[in-house]
């Protein structure tokens, strides 16, 4: 049984430091501590005591499912109801956690107690109005601060920068040059902060304990949730997002449990649950996207968007001194959807030649041995059946055309070469995806309007069924029940 005591947080000018002590020690993290560093346009005067000890908690309490049994102390006063929402919500957690791991001696144990202490710390309302949203740079976050762009006035947009060794993607140019020119090219409050948070941690310690997923597939974004509030507090902007696509909203009721995609901490249950938590403050929190697939983001920034569609950040394997990598899936498939959509992926850094030789070694759909799929494994595969589509809808006339319009051309016969080789893997690609099955219809998800911001509600639909048709409702109802019924099971204990 691990012991875990959580310290007061500490503010030192800009810098806002989080402690914590783990008994016996842990090798899951290289240190407990990190920081989290705001420019000296965020007044940190004006962000809730309080908030700061719920963005510890919330940074952190993932981290409790791999650490159980553990006890979790913290002076601060909770009282009975956030204990219950708190452990409640990370048993949704671990009855996602357990389906993607070892099996277990214990199914369904939670093994956490949280012991509260007696510092009394009020909640104070957070004055102002505004809107923002997390923002990375990827196609979701882009997509959101469009449509902020579009909705609201001068939204704020918050960067966060937590560099993860081995991973570049922190630190490129490339990443520099999407925050220039967003605030070129559009007029937003934006706000970038520093933290370790992603670097205190050893990110295979998940994988060692038998789980499919990474130790910042569990946390992540709450570390980019948790500096959203913090700058949304500072700066008056109260209706707040982070990216939610509709695939993270798929589950399965397995063994009597519902069972979400392994990305669950940012579903919509997670971020519902997280909002009536926040909501004290004043805080209106969710996502923009929930409604969306993956594809019908990227299709709906480059056709309603077309001065920011070319920063899409999208590669987490990008070389520190490259754009993307432009041989990985994600780049595959960024590339086909713009293709497919009549633009040219080339704007946003993609190297045609590099991601079709990557598309010759590409499985669309992966042989699965198991008798019943998880939702991550049905996502995965619908995702690669778009791929699949994608690449068929592309015209070879038109990849060609892409192909010269390289800033450069074909300066030589070399080039004129390396292009001819271009377009015959593209055609062995196309060949061969084109004896798989059709994609299903792919529609926006109407029943997810109910849980979006009740202020842009209905602009967001009127722009989603502008562009998309509806997915039949029975076809999501069941995800959208489920959904709702973990975020029930996390809010029952904090009243009405």
């Amino acid at each position: 049984m691990r012991k875990i005591h959580l310290l007061p947080p500490k503010i030192q000018g800009q810098t806002v430091a989080f402690e914590w002590r783990v008994e016996p020690a842990t090798t899951l993290y290289a240190r407990t501590q990190f920081t989290i560093n705001f420019p000296s346009s965020v007044d940190l005067s004006r962000v809730p005591q309080r908030l700061w000890w719920d963005l510890l908690i919330l940074c952190l309490h993932a981290h409790w499912l791999l650490l159980r049994p553990c006890e979790i102390h913290l002076p601060l006063k909770l009282g009975d109801g956030l204990k219950q929402f708190w452990l409640r919500h990370l048993q949704n957690g671990l009855d996602t956690l357990e389906a993607y791991g070892p099996p277990q001696k214990d199914p369904g144990a939670l093994g956490i107690t949280i012991a509260d202490g007696g510092l009394d710390v009020p909640y104070t309302t957070v004055a102002g109005s505004g809107y923002g949203t997390a923002f990375s740079g990827g196609k979701d976050s882009l997509l959101q601060a469009g449509l902020l762009f579009e909705l609201t006035e001068r939204p704020l947009l918050v960067a966060t920068t937590s560099p993860m060794p081995p991973l570049a993607d922190h630190i490129t140019a490339r990443r520099r040059q999407v925050f220039d020119a967003i605030q070129t090219r559009r007029n937003p409050l934006f706000v970038e902060t520093w933290s370790d948070f992603r670097s205190i941690w050893d990110n295979s310690f998940a994988a060692q304990l038998g789980y499919r997923l990474a130790v910042n597939e569990l946390t992540d974004t709450f570390l980019y949730t948790s500096t959203l509030l913090a700058v949304g507090a500072a700066l008056g902007a109260t209706h707040l997002f982070v990216a939610s696509e509709t695939e993270i909203q798929d589950s399965k009721i397995i063994s009597g449990k519902i069972v979400q995609h392994s990305h669950f901490m940012y579903s919509a249950a997670t971020q519902r649950a997280l909002a009536r938590l926040l909501a004290p403050y004043g805080f209106q929190f969710g996502s923009l996207t929930w409604p969306l697939h993956t594809m019908q983001v990227q299709q709906l920034l480059w056709a309603r968007y077309p001065d920011l569609c070319d920063l899409q950040y999208s590669c987490w394997s990008v070389p520190e001194d490259q754009a993307t990598c432009s041989q990985c899936e994600q780049c595959l498939r960024t590339a086909v959807t713009a293709l497919a959509s009549g633009d040219d992926p080339q704007r946003m850094g993609i190297d045609l030649r590099k991601v079709l030789r990557f598309a010759l070694t590409w499985q669309p759909i992966e042989k699965r041995a198991d008798t019943e799929t998880l939702p991550q494994d049905d996502a995965a595969d619908l995702l690669a059946a778009h791929v699949v589509d994608a690449i068929r809808r592309t015209s070879p006339d038109y990849l060609r055309r892409a192909l010269e319009s390289r800033p450069n051309g074909r300066s030589s016969p070399i080039d004129a070469f390396k292009d001819f080789r271009t377009m015959r893997n593209f055609r062995r690609v196309r060949d061969r995806v084109c004896q798989l099955p059709e994609p299903p219809h792919m529609g926006v998800r109407e029943a997810f309007f109910d849980w979006l911001d009740a202020d842009l509600r209905d602009a967001l639909v009127s722009i989603y069924t502008e562009h998309f048709p509806l997915e039949p409702r029975d076809r999501h109802i069941g995800s959208y029940e489920r959904s709702q019924a973990l975020t029930t099971r996390a809010t029952a204990s904090m009243g009405s």
